[in-house]
């Protein structure tokens, strides 16, 4: 599996290298897919995994009225930045790291990186621990497993949204049933470390894989991080060909996006 996702994620970012759209407009295109994917899949849990002010989750608040819809964001600074303005919103949002142990972790937060100072709100707070950051905190924050803070049934479907810098083998060892109930994932990934000791892509590709997703469509290279977004989905979905249709449309400066 991680020697045929390297070649299907290397065949990806030549094609979108080769387009003349920029790599901010590939982002905004994927991130259109994944929200059509969803409406097709129709979830009543909604996942979204380092939220920071929890963008994915008000969309899918807004948009599945139905669904419960949880966001959790690790870092207290940010949480209580944005807690007040999502209390009517339909979201749960939580100061909570999801994490490999039912308690209490360390979040570090970075305050300095590559050089240049960051406020305590920063989207760079993980679980792991930045290779460049010069200067740091460490905050203890509540942990739960997924596996153990979701009580799921046979019927629900799930879709997940998870940003949590570098920390995708902490969040994904603890999710493992909910994942297997799990119809789509946004996911942020790595190709090159930025944490210590972290997952790379295809790690997470194969962790993804054995649980029954794959991939179907990523963008490219933010500058200077060697980060990109991939979105995975149950075979059904992958397969579905207007998946395939708007998969396409992402990387095709000459088309829209199918809606259907």
């Amino acid at each position: 599996m991680p020697d045929d996702y390297l070649t299907w994620s290397s065949l990806w970012a030549e094609r979108a290298h080769e387009s003349s759209l920029r790599p901010r407009r590939i982002e905004k295109r994927l991130i259109r897919m994944f929200r059509r994917l969803c409406r097709r899949i129709e979830p009543n849990v909604v996942l979204e995994i380092g939220a920071h002010e929890a963008t994915f989750s008000q969309w899918a608040a807004e948009t599945f009225p139905a669904a419960a819809v949880k966001a959790f964001e690790a870092n207290p600074y940010v949480h209580a930045k944005y807690a007040d303005a999502l209390a009517t919103t339909g979201v749960d949002y939580r100061n909570l790291a999801v994490g490999p142990v039912n308690g209490e972790v360390q979040l570090n937060v970075p305050t300095e990186v590559w050089g240049r100072e960051r406020e305590l709100t920063n989207r760079m707070a993980s679980l792991g621990v930045h290779t460049e950051a010069t200067d740091d905190i460490q905050v203890t924050v509540p942990s739960a497993r997924l596996d153990d803070h979701l009580s799921l049934s046979a019927a629900d479907r799930v879709v997940a949204w998870i940003d949590v810098e570098g920390a995708n083998e902490i969040v994904l060892t603890g999710s493992g049933s909910v994942l297997d109930q799990t119809d789509a994932v946004f996911i942020e990934v790595e190709s090159e470390p930025i944490w210590e000791g972290q997952w790379l892509d295809a790690e997470v590709a194969d962790f993804l894989g054995a649980h029954g997703l794959v991939p179907v469509a990523r963008d490219i290279f933010k500058p200077h991080r060697h980060q990109y977004n991939v979105v995975f989905a149950r075979d059904d979905h992958a397969h579905d060909p207007r998946t395939g249709r708007q998969a396409a449309a992402v990387l095709d400066p000459a088309r829209g996006q199918p809606t259907t």
